[in-house]
């Protein structure tokens, strides 16, 4: 599930990215008759609300075309520029990376379902700044 950082720069400006190992297609839910993150998320496009830091954002969320693994772009409220994301999702789990410019990876996020929430770290592309974050599920 970790990647090597900065693996995903070329995802970012292709918008395309890595396959993931067929084996994690059949992840199974987290509990028993709930979908897992991985199926909620690569079902279709969604958008979640949460923050990092207490700071709200709102994330667009969708699964890459004829590949496997997420893309996306999120935002802060009270404006700020749309930040590009990719990554991957296995069962409950996700990792993506973000890009302010389209180029270099600026930051990470590593994250699990948690009920009807994802929680997890974002953290700056040198690792020297880390932040909780939480998304709300629809």
């Amino acid at each position: 599930m970790h990647r090597q950082r900065g693996r995903l720069v070329a995802v970012l400006l292709a918008l395309s990215g890595l396959a993931l190992p067929s084996a994690w297609a059949a992840a199974p839910a987290a509990e028993a008759g709930q979908a897992s993150l991985q199926q909620v998320l690569m079902g279709h496009a969604l958008v979640l609300r949460g923050q990092i830091d207490g700071r709200a954002l709102q994330l667009s969320l969708q699964p890459k075309k004829n590949e496997d693994g997420l893309e996306g772009r999120y935002f802060f409220f009270g404006g700020s520029p749309e930040i590009l994301v990719a990554g991957e999702v296995e069962g409950d789990d996700f990792i993506m990376e973000e890009s302010i410019n389209g180029r270099d990876v600026s930051g990470q996020w590593e994250g699990h379902r948690e009920g009807q929430s994802i929680t997890g770290t974002w953290s700056s592309a040198d690792g020297s700044i880390t932040k909780p974050f939480a998304l709300q599920l629809p």
